[in-house]
C-alpha cells in the first residue's frame, strides 16, 4: 500500500513539472529529483515519527532462581500480578500485595537508597531493556524495617503488536557463611524472571533540522523556477 502511494505521488509530481509538450528542462529534472527524494524520505520517516515510551510494566507471572535467604518469599511475591511504574519510585505495597509471615510483612518496592535511578525502559524493535537497579524486597514488623536490593539491568523480548514482554536479570547476594571467627562473606548469584504486558504511550518525534532546512531550500528553488517560467506561459496564451 505504501509503495502504491509513492508511485502515485511520483506521477503527480512529474505531471506538475512537465510542460505542455510533455518535455522538461534540465533544471526542472534536477528540481524534480530533489523533490522526489524529499518526499520519499518524509514518507519513510512517517513510519518512525512516533517513538514508544513505556510508562509501566504490568506483570502477570514471575519467578526467582534463588535458594538463599527469603527465597520462597521472593518466589511468592513475583508469582503475583503486579505493576512497576517507570520514571518514579514506588513504596511498599504499591508493586504487589504484601505477604505476611512470622509477624513480618514482606513486599517489593523501588527506592534510590543505593543511588540508583527510578525504573526506565527502552524498546528496540523486538528487544526491551529495563533498568531495575532500584528494586528492593523488604519486611516490616512494627517500627522495624529491613530491605535488600534485588535489582539489576533486565533484558528480554518485546512483541510490538501485543506489547507483551519477558524479562530476566541476574543479581549477586553477598551472604555470610559459617559462625564465629570462621565465618566468611560470599557472593551468590540469583536470577529473576518477569512476564506480562507493557503499557506503552506513543510519543511524537520532531523532524530533524536538516530535513526542515532542505524542504525550505527546495521550496525556494521551486518558487524561483516558477517565477522564471511565468512570463513565458503568459505569452503563449
Amino acid at each position: 500500500m505504501k509503495t502504491m502511494r509513492q508511485i502515485t505521488l511520483f506521477g503527480f509530481v512529474l505531471a506538475l513539472f512537465e510542460g505542455k509538450g510533455g518535455t522538461m528542462k534540465r533544471s526542472q529534472w534536477v528540481l524534480l529529483g530533489s523533490t522526489v527524494v524529499l518526499v520519499l524520505c518524509l514518507m519513510g520517516f512517517a513510519g518512525r515519527a512516533e517513538a514508544m515510551s513505556v510508562t509501566s510494566l504490568d506483570f502477570t507471572s514471575g519467578a526467582v532462581n534463588w535458594d538463599g535467604r527469603h527465597g520462597r518469599i521472593l518466589d511468592r511475591l513475583f508469582a503475583q500480578d503486579g505493576s512497576i511504574t517507570m520514571g518514579s519510585y514506588q513504596s511498599m505495597s504499591d508493586i504487589v500485595d504484601p505477604i505476611m509471615r512470622e509477624c513480618k510483612t514482606f513486599s517489593l518496592f523501588t527506592s534510590g537508597l543505593n543511588g540508583a535511578p527510578s525504573p526506565s525502559a527502552t524498546i528496540d524493535g523486538s528487544s526491551i531493556t529495563v533498568d531495575l537497579s532500584s528494586l528492593y524486597v523488604g519486611w516490616t514488623r512494627g517500627s522495624e524495617v529491613r530491605a535488600w536490593n534485588i535489582g539489576g539491568m533486565a533484558t528480554g523480548l518485546f512483541n510490538p503488536q501485543t506489547s507483551e514482554f519477558s524479562l530476566s536479570w541476574d543479581h549477586l547476594f553477598n551472604e555470610r557463611f559459617g559462625k564465629g571467627k570462621h565465618d566468611t562473606m560470599r557472593d551468590r548469584p540469583a536470577t529473576f524472571f518477569l512476564q506480562g504486558t507493557a503499557v506503552v504511550a506513543q510519543a511524537p518525534v520532531a523532524l530533524s533540522a536538516s530535513v526542515v532546512f532542505y524542504a525550505i531550500g527546495l521550496a525556494g528553488i521551486g518558487g524561483l523556477l516558477w517565477r522564471r517560467q511565468r512570463p513565458l506561459s503568459m505569452g503563449t496564451m
